[in-house]
C-alpha cells in the first residue's frame, strides 16, 4: 500500500495522469504475485436495484407516470488501472396507447445514465449508455441496457477501496426512428444514494513484454503504484568488429499523449550487457514528440573483444516530467523496475576481430578519428597488448589524440610530450 498524506491530498486528478500514458497491446493480466484463482473468478458482483417513475408528460400531459425498475451490477474486487465494467439493466413497461400512437415507427431505445466512482478523497462520474432495439410490436418501454463504453472507462488508479455510488439519480430512454430522435422519457427514483465497496488490488496493465512495477511520484510523493506489461525491442548498427563502436536503440512500448503543458520530459534507461562485453549501454533521451505512443532511445557501446554479447532489456527506467496541476508545473518521475531477473535478452550480437592495419615503417602523418577507431591502433598504444617503451609509436598516437581533443585534453597531451622528453634527457 502506498503511503498516503500528500498523496491523498493530490487526489484523482494527479493519480489519473498515468492514465495519459499509452501501454501497447492494452488488455487485462494479473500481476505475478496474485495468481489466478478459481475462488477470485467466482466471487459475486455487487448489485444495486431501484424504482423508477418515468415522466410521460412530453406525450400527453396529465398522464400518470410508470414504474420501472433498474439494477446496476459491477464487481466487487478490480485492478488498479483496468477497466471496471458496470452495466445498467432496466425492466420493461407498458405504454398507454395515446404514447405508443406518437412512437410509431421507433426502431430502438437509446438509454443513458451516470453514477459516481470514488476513491481516495476523489470522484468522477461514470456515464453509462446502451442502444436497444426494438423487436416485434412495440408496447412500451422495453427491458434495456446501458453500461460504460470502452471511451469513457472507470479505472481506479490506487490500490485499497473505492467506491460506487448508486443508484443513478436518472433514466433517460431516447426513442429513434429510422429518421430522428423522438422526446425522451425521463425516469428518476427517490431512492437513498449509497456507496457500494470495491476491492482494488494491484494489477497488471498490458498483456505483451515483460512485467515492471510502475511508480508515479509527484513534487517527492509517491501517488500511485501499478503493474504493466512493457514491451521493448532492442536493436543495433554499426560495425561488429573489435575496435568499433556500435549504435544500440531501445524502443520502448510506453509513451504519449501526454497531460496538456507537459514540459521538460526526459527518459532514461541503462541496458545490461553481458558476455564479451561486461556493461551496460546508457540511454538519455529528451522526448519531444509527446504525441507518439512509444518512446526510443539509443546509445552506444564500444566493441573491445571478440565473442556473443547479449544485450538484456533495461531493468529499471524512468520518465521525468514537469505538468500542471491547478495551474502550477509540478515535477513528476515515472519509474519502472522490471519484476523478473535477470532481464529478457533483448539482443545478441557477435562481434568479429577486426582487421589490423600494417604497423608503420616511418613516421606517419596523424590518422583521421575514423582510422583510429578502426582498430589500426599502433604498437604501444594502451589497451592494445603492445610493448611499454615510449616509442615512435606512441608519438604517433599521442599526435592523433591531439586531434580529436580539445581544451585540457590538448594540455595533458603535451605534458605527456614533455615528461618523455625529460625522461630521454636523464638517458
Amino acid at each position: 500500500m502506498l503511503r498516503t498524506g500528500k498523496r491523498a491530498r493530490l487526489g484523482l486528478g494527479i493519480a489519473s495522469l498515468a492514465a495519459c500514458f499509452t501501454v501497447l497491446a492494452p488488455g487485462v493480466a494479473n500481476a505475478d504475485s496474485e495468481p489466478l484463482s478459481f475462488a477470485r473468478v467466482l466471487t459475486p458482483p455487487q448489485t444495486s436495484t431501484a424504482q423508477y417513475s418515468c415522466d410521460l408528460s412530453a406525450y400527453q400531459s396529465g398522464l400518470p407516470p410508470v414504474s420501472v425498475s433498474a439494477t446496476v451490477t459491477f464487481p466487487g474486487t478490480a485492478q488498479t488501472l483496468v477497466p471496471v465494467p458496470i452495466t445498467l439493466t432496466t425492466t420493461g413497461v407498458a405504454l398507454p396507447t395515446s404514447v405508443l400512437s406518437q412512437l410509431s415507427g421507433v426502431v430502438s431505445f437509446d438509454l443513458t445514465a451516470t453514477v459516481t466512482a470514488k476513491e481516495n478523497g476523489g470522484s468522477v462520474s461514470v456515464p453509462l449508455s446502451g442502444h436497444n432495439p426494438v423487436s416485434g410490436t412495440l408496447t412500451g418501454l422495453p427491458t434495456a441496457t446501458a453500461q460504460t463504453s470502452d471511451s469513457q472507462p472507470l479505472a481506479f488508479p490506487l490500490p485499497g477501496t473505492g467506491n460506487i455510488a448508486v443508484p443513478a439519480s436518472t433514466l433517460t430512454f431516447t426513442p429513434q426512428t429510422s429518421a430522428a430522435a423522438l422526446p425522451a422519457i425521463t425516469c428518476t427514483t427517490t431512492a437513498t444514494t449509497q456507496d457500494v465497496p470495491v476491492t482494488v488490488t494491484l494489477g497488471a496493465f498490458g498483456t505483451k513484454g515483460p512485467v515492471y512495477t510502475c511508480v508515479l511520484t509527484a513534487a517527492g510523493t509517491d501517488i500511485e503504484e501499478f503493474l504493466a506489461h512493457i514491451p521493448m525491442t532492442v536493436t543495433e548498427s554499426g560495425n561488429r568488429t573489435v575496435g568499433k563502436t556500435i549504435s544500440v536503440g531501445l524502443r520502448a512500448g510506453i509513451g504519449g499523449p501526454y497531460p496538456t503543458g507537459t514540459t521538460a520530459v526526459r527518459f532514461s534507461a541503462d541496458l545490461p550487457v553481458i558476455g564479451a562485453q561486461q556493461g551496460k549501454v546508457t540511454l538519455s533521451e529528451k522526448v519531444t514528440d509527446l504525441a507518439s505512443a512509444v518512446t526510443r532511445a539509443s546509445g552506444t557501446l564500444r566493441l573491445t573483444k571478440t565473442g556473443t554479447d547479449r544485450i538484456l532489456v533495461p531493468e529499471k527506467f524512468k520518465f521525468t516530467f514537469n505538468a500542471p496541476v491547478d495551474g502550477v508545473q509540478v515535477p513528476f518521475v515515472f519509474s519502472f523496475t522490471i519484476k523478473t531477473s535477470p532481464a529478457p535478452v533483448g539482443l545478441a550480437v557477435k562481434v568479429a576481430k577486426g582487421h589490423l592495419q600494417p604497423r608503420p615503417s616511418s613516421p606517419t602523418p596523424a590518422a583521421s578519428p575514423g582510422q583510429l577507431e578502426g582498430g589500426g591502433a599502433p604498437s604501444g598504444a594502451p589497451a592494445t597488448g603492445g610493448g611499454t617503451g615510449a616509442g615512435r609509436g606512441t608519438a604517433a598516437a599521442a599526435a592523433g589524440l591531439a586531434i580529436m581533443l580539445s581544451g585540457a585534453g590538448l594540455v595533458l597531451v603535451a605534458a605527456r610530450q614533455r615528461r618523455r622528453q625529460r625522461l630521454d634527457k636523464l638517458r
